[in-house]
């Protein structure tokens, strides 16, 4: 059976993020019973998933990533709409019903902007991470599709090859960052996409850490952080970053 709309969860990387998706995806359904609730997870971590909070487990072929989201984009199994919900957020209003009315008939990804005050990198040289990577919705046509895809596949080639910018322009403090990927496909290589951004978006992506008075209506879905193993990523980051620059020398 094929469904039309429908929320695209993902957990990896550690088991923590399965427990945060379950959560989640029950939040979800306390606001909206009929919402239709897809998980992506590694067939690793399935004896940690609720399956009675999903109508849609997939699990074959499914990579453990740190950014796995990526992988399951383009995969979607919605035919209209997805909603993309990064797994340590919490639903607390019914407006969640309401969300497919949001959605301008123009717009290819509908999204929320990050707030700079609350995040480690937004802006450099030559160009600004805009966007939030954590919440979005967007459609299932063909160039969108695409669009996620090369996401993915550009990710992980971002985070394996040696970085292939100028860094006074563009800094190696980016790799980690899946949003500096979005921002290439636009800015750099240019894919027809047409992204605009949530009206009032902080109450459909209210990030811990914001200011209380980013909202206007009240708090769609709350953005909470998981625990996890970020003093090891960073090193990770960091040694990968030292490696890159040794290999430019040599």
């Amino acid at each position: 059976m094929t469904v039309r709309n429908g929320f695209l969860l993902v957990a990896s990387n550690e088991a923590e993020y399965v427990k945060a998706a379950n959560y989640s995806a029950h939040s979800i359904k306390d606001f909206y019973p009929d919402a239709n609730i897809t998980l992506f997870v590694p067939e690793k971590y399935k004896e940690h998933v609720d399956f009675s909070a999903f109508d849609n487990v997939i699990m074959e072929n499914v990579p453990d990533h740190i950014r796995t989201k990526l992988y399951a984009l383009s995969r979607t199994p919605y035919t209209e709409l997805t909603v993309y919900v990064d797994a340590d957020m919490e639903c607390m209003h019914e407006d969640v019903q309401n969300i497919w009315n949001e959605m301008p008939n123009d717009c290819d990804i509908l999204i929320t902007k990050i707030r700079p005050y609350n995040g480690k990198i937004s802006k450099w040289k030559t160009g600004e991470m805009v966007y939030h990577g954590g919440f979005f919705m967007y459609r299932s046509n063909k160039h969108t599709l695409e669009f996620m895809s090369r996401w993915w596949e550009d990710y992980v080639t971002q985070r394996a090859d040696p970085w292939p910018y100028n860094e006074e322009d563009i800094p190696i403090s980016l790799r980690p960052w899946d949003q500096f990927t979005f921002w290439k496909l636009m800015h750099i290589d240019k894919m027809p996409i047409n992204v605009q951004v949530f009206k009032d978006d902080a109450r459909w992506n209210f990030v811990n850490g914001y200011f209380l008075t980013e909202n206007k209506d009240p708090i769609v879905f709350y953005h909470h952080t998981v625990p996890h193993k970020r003093e090891q990523e960073i090193k990770q980051y960091k040694e990968q970053a030292n490696a890159d620059r040794a290999a430019k020398q040599s």
